[in-house]
């Protein structure tokens, strides 16, 4: 009987429909807290972090308001957000408040973080948005808040997530509009050699957010694509499906809901070449394959 892998190109995929609304310039970094139930996001320009609580009918909440960007935000294990911001990473509590500065961050070459995702420790790997097209990276930050360089070269990092057996990492570099493959070890977070797991061309558009499902197949959500804004891989780094999404920014995707078979895609506005986008967050229901959980993060915990 053949595995369920090697069905997938035979799968049906749902269509991307318009969901959400909240008047947001770039939408980012989608996370599911199985915890309470809730999908979250951020709106980077504006440093909003939202919350939409599962099968509810009311409008998302924003649970935190700036001042300046946040590109990524991270769970953590007491129930707190970590957000990356501009030149900080500051812890802010579940009901709200001031975020309080945990790590100050100082690189010379990075303008503010984008990307972020926990390993299984607690850890923190965040991408950075460069000062030139070469001068971001990708930072992985300690429990106890050291921040050291693990690649460089970008001037935009993106997405990141892990295989199913946790021995590889997986980074997006938009620039470069390639994905790279590091040998992981979790038990030290430090990274081996990378090499390129998919390298795009203008027609791909961007690779942006990335995350994986349980058989470890990769979910490329795609900016500025001609035509598909989805790209699923398997791990070998064949294309099993490409789905055509309702934007033309769309910006990252996760697995939500009690059984991780929902999919949620953000976007950003783009009035040039989209003026008439239907929705800030779009939806696929039930997928043919589910995601895996996320970590969560413990830094200064």
């Amino acid at each position: 009987m053949l595995s369920l892998l090697s069905q997938m190109t035979t799968l049906s995929f749902p269509s991307a429909t318009p969901w959400l609304n909240v008047g947001a310039k770039l939408c980012e970094c989608p996370r599911w807290d199985a915890r309470t139930d809730t999908l979250h996001w951020v709106d980077i320009p504006a440093g909003h972090l939202y919350a939409h609580s599962w099968g509810s009918t009311q409008a998302p909440r924003r649970l935190h308001e700036g001042p300046g960007p946040i590109g990524g935000f991270t769970l953590q294990r007491d129930g707190s957000f970590l957000l990356f911001r501009q030149n900080d990473i500051a812890r802010l509590q579940p009901g709200g408040g001031e975020p309080e500065v945990i790590v100050p961050f100082v690189h010379d070459g990075s303008t503010r973080f984008n990307d972020v995702l926990a390993d299984p420790h607690g850890r923190v790997f965040a991408g950075t948005i460069g000062a030139t097209p070469t001068s971001g990276g990708l930072f992985r930050i300690d429990l106890d808040g050291t921040v050291t360089q693990v690649a460089s070269g970008t001037g935009i990092a993106n997405g990141i997530t892990f295989s199913p057996d946790l021995k590889l990492l997986y980074w997006v570099c938009s620039t470069r509009r390639t994905i790279f493959a590091f040998p992981y070890d979790q038990a030290t977070g430090q990274l081996g050699e990378p090499t390129p797991f998919f390298q795009g061309s203008e027609e791909d558009g961007y690779p942006d957010g990335l995350t994986s499902d349980r058989e470890g197949n990769l979910y490329s959500v795609r900016w500025a694509a001609k035509e598909y804004g989805l790209y699923v891989f398997n791990p070998e780094g064949k294309i099993l499906h490409r789905q055509k999404l309702p934007a033309v920014a769309t910006s990252a995707g996760c697995f939500f809901g009690p059984d991780l078979t929902d999919f949620a895609i953000t976007s950003a506005e783009d009035l040039a070449n989209d003026p008439d986008r239907p929705a800030d967050l779009f939806r696929m229901e039930r997928m043919p394959i589910a995601g895996k959980p996320d970590f969560h993060s413990a830094i200064g915990l």
